[in-house]
């Protein structure tokens, strides 16, 4: 390559850590490649890899979450509850409205639209603990278990390790990569250790394979979509089509920028989102819905510590391993991308308003959506007004499309959830290749253009590539298992933080002290005079 052309690709993918660029793109291309020719040897390979992490350390992981949980909650009542994200009275990036919607767009709000119906209607199906399956004794319990799987732990998880990037990068001005939450034990070798490099590869590999798995199963809900609105049956080449509409879509919201396109895509959307899940609950069983809402907050508080740690010790059954243990793998992996994301758009907010905004708000809101979509869902099967639990288990996607063929205004219904899973995928591409794109820039704020656009489409053609070729959930595993080492990441990642904290307020409270010296100061020389 000549020194014009290194000049020429410098300009356009701006100051970039060439070796991870390169390491990760040919580590995915290896993996996907695989995927690609041999699904079925990824799959048996990766799930071998997953069923063994799942029997012999989902006590582990189970542990881990709760301990994410517990030290969250105490860093927020804790005196650090008042350190700043930024420089002491630096003021939010977002408003609050516009930086909870943002929390959706990576990829959660596509699982909200997928699952809502069709996790809960498992739940009640396979009840695995106090009552029966398929009885009215279960229908709490499996709105209960749907909530614990997206409530506090899931959302916790994820805003700690964004508190671990968040925290030294905005508030010591240091660069945004997950290897900066290392800063606290590394100090100043952070950039340049082998450690806090793996962290990054590791992070931008679990975060693409994720990712595309995300934007692959969202294509299979759309193109049920396609056929069950529009009549048009897809195939393959269709698949491809609706990729590359969404690769268009996501290539103009990211020309954008992030304070416009994800953040403008992510507000309407969540409207969108709150919308038609009011529009079940006002026209669907509301007194009944909310009842169970009111319960399920009750059941989900006084059974929390149950769940948490219900490790099934004498493993009876596969449900622990293919529900909760699986949940807590599939969050681990996802900490590095959600957790990188929710660290950028948090700048100004104190540790408290962090916590009890990214984490709180978006768990009370997990509770309402599984109630109204999922206790719906359960009340169309338990009716009889529509096969319901039969065309879940042929497509998650199915679920929603349903329920709405038993309300009024179906046609107009339909149509409005295929728009928000639109939004809900090109957001998701969005903020993903964002993120990558920050860790390729060697952590900056604002990656060039076309270097998110480089990792938007390599993640949208990898989701096709692996849709198309049938290895789409061998990487699905394959990148949750890979992820699964942030689980001991996380708590060096915490005892990082811990370290850094404690520094920073010796800081402040120094600082403080001046600042009120000073003003004694100041009142005792306006006395003299």
């Amino acid at each position: 390559m000549t020194a014009d052309s290194k000049t020429r690709l410098r300009a356009a993918l701006g100051e970039y850590d060439g070796m991870l660029f390169y390491t990760t793109a040919a580590i995915t291309i290896c993996v996907v490649a695989l995927g690609s020719l041999a699904p079925e040897t990824l799959s048996k390979y990766s799930g071998a890899a997953r069923d063994y992490l799942t029997n012999q350390f989902g006590w582990a992981y189970l542990l881990a979450l709760a301990f994410y949980v517990g030290f969250g909650l105490w860093v927020a009542m804790s005196k650090y509850g008042n350190l700043t994200l930024g420089k002491e009275g630096e003021k939010p990036e977002f408003s609050t409205f516009t930086w909870i919607a943002m929390l959706f767009s990576c990829g959660i709000g596509v699982g909200y639209v997928l699952w809502g119906a069709a996790e809960p209607l498992y739940h009640y199906m396979q009840t695995p603990y106090l009552a029966k399956g398929g009885t009215s004794e279960a229908i709490p319990v499996a709105l209960q278990i749907s909530s614990f799987h997206w409530g506090l732990h899931t959302w916790m998880s994820y805003s700690i390790v964004g508190l671990c990037i968040a925290f030294p990068a905005f508030r010591l001005g240091k660069p945004m990569n997950i290897g900066i939450s290392l800063y606290g034990l590394l100090g100043e070798k952070t950039e340049t250790s082998i450690w806090s490099r793996l962290l990054d590869l590791l992070g931008a590999v679990a975060t693409i394979g994720g990712v595309s798995t995300a934007l692959g199963f969202g294509i299979i809900s759309l193109d049920y979509g396609t056929e069950h609105i529009f009549g048009i049956t897809t195939g393959s080449t269709g698949k491809v089509m609706i990729m590359a509409v969404l690769i268009g879509m996501y290539i103009l919201s990211a020309t954008s920028g992030l304070k416009k396109g994800i953040a403008y895509l992510s507000t309407i959307n969540i409207a969108i989102a709150i919308g038609w899940g009011l529009f079940l609950l006002f026209f669907g069983e509301t007194n009944v819905l909310l009842r169970f809402f009111t319960t399920t907050i009750g059941n989900y508080m006084a059974n929390m510590v149950k769940m948490s740690f219900w490790a099934d010790p004498l493993i009876k059954s596969g449900w622990l391993n293919w529900w909760t243990i699986f949940y807590c793998l599939l969050i681990i992996a996802w900490t590095p991308f959600v957790g990188g994301f929710v660290a950028r758009i948090s700048r100004g907010r104190t540790i408290r308003e962090y916590i009890l905004g990214a984490v709180i708000v978006p768990s009370l809101f997990s509770i309402f959506w599984f109630v109204v979509v999922g206790g719906t869902a359960i009340q169309v099967e338990v009716s009889g007004a529509a096969p319901i639990w039969e065309a879940v288990q042929g497509n998650v996607g199915a679920g929603i499309y349903s329920i709405l063929s038993t309300f009024p205004m179906s046609s107009v219904m339909n149509l409005v959830v295929y728009v928000n899973m639109v939004i809900f995928l090109v957001t998701s591409a969005d903020s993903a290749s964002f993120f990558v794109a920050m860790q390729m820039s060697k952590g900056a704020y604002e990656p060039t253009l076309v270097m998110k656009v480089i990792w938007g489409i390599f993640v949208g053609m990898l989701a096709v590539v692996l849709l198309v070729s049938g290895g789409l959930k061998a990487l699905q595993t394959a990148s949750i298992v890979a992820g699964s080492p942030f689980a001991v990441a996380i708590i060096f990642m915490v005892w990082s933080l811990f370290k850094l904290l404690k520094s920073e307020m010796v800081k402040k409270e120094a600082a403080d002290r001046q600042q009120l010296l000073s003003a004694v100061k100041k009142e005792l020389a306006l006395e003299g005079t």
